[in-house]
């Protein structure tokens, strides 16, 4: 598995997400690899993985982190999405309530 397809098994919460980890962490970032886009599409189908309860808060902290920590990765079309959702205390918090409302934000993007 090379980086990019690792990077959106991660970002996608995909069938190969731990194999992918184990990938990104063998395989030296190389400066001149494609970027991956997190779209809004992906984000949406991952808010829909927490509203179904697939996914728990952590995770979608953890997940939200990672995007943002990444140089590799443009999530700039979902910049404030990733913002809130790795610093969720500004939000005062992550609840389902929030989350389905967020979703249905990103619908009318």
């Amino acid at each position: 598995m090379d980086r990019a397809e690792s990077l959106r098994q991660i970002i996608s919460f995909g069938q190969y997400r731990e194999e992918a980890f184990d990938s990104l962490f063998n395989n030296p970032t190389d400066p001149e690899s494609e970027s991956v886009i997190a779209s809004v599409e992906m984000l949406h189908a991952v808010l829909q993985k927490f509203i179904q309860g697939t996914i728990s808060t952590d995770d979608l902290e953890e997940w939200a982190m990672f995007v943002e920590f990444r140089d590799d990765i443009d999530h700039s079309s979902i910049e404030d999405y990733i913002y809130a959702l790795s610093n969720p205390d500004l939000m005062g918090g992550v609840d389902k309530d929030k989350i389905i409302q967020m979703a249905k934000l990103l619908e009318h993007m």
